[in-house]
């Protein structure tokens, strides 16, 4: 997750090459209003399949860097109470 700005950066500039292509697209179209319609629908459906897609695998990434932090909790949980085990058998020591 330590990518977080490469993936805000990736988004970013989908969304305004999308819209500079859809706005490029209308000025230079050879096509007709209905067929340049169409061919922009198409392109947005792709689009929005492409992010759809894009978010899947954030949203992956995300669930699998929070099992790993959930094993690192547990784990540290138990570090501590081990510790604290220690310390108090040996404070236990010193006081007998």
């Amino acid at each position: 997750m330590a990518d977080r700005s490469g993936v805000d950066t990736f988004i970013a500039g989908f969304l305004i090459g999308g819209v500079i292509g859809a706005g490029l697209a209308l000025l230079f179209a050879p096509a007709s209003g209905r067929e340049t319609r169409e061919y922009l629908g198409r392109q947005a459906g792709q689009a929005l399949d492409e992010g759809k897609h894009e978010i899947d695998k954030i949203r992956n990434t995300i669930q699998v860097e929070l099992a790993k932090l959930a094993e690192a909790k547990e784990s540290l949980k138990e570090a501590v109470q081990k510790g604290t085990e220690t310390y108090k058998s040996k404070k236990q020591g010193e006081i007998d």
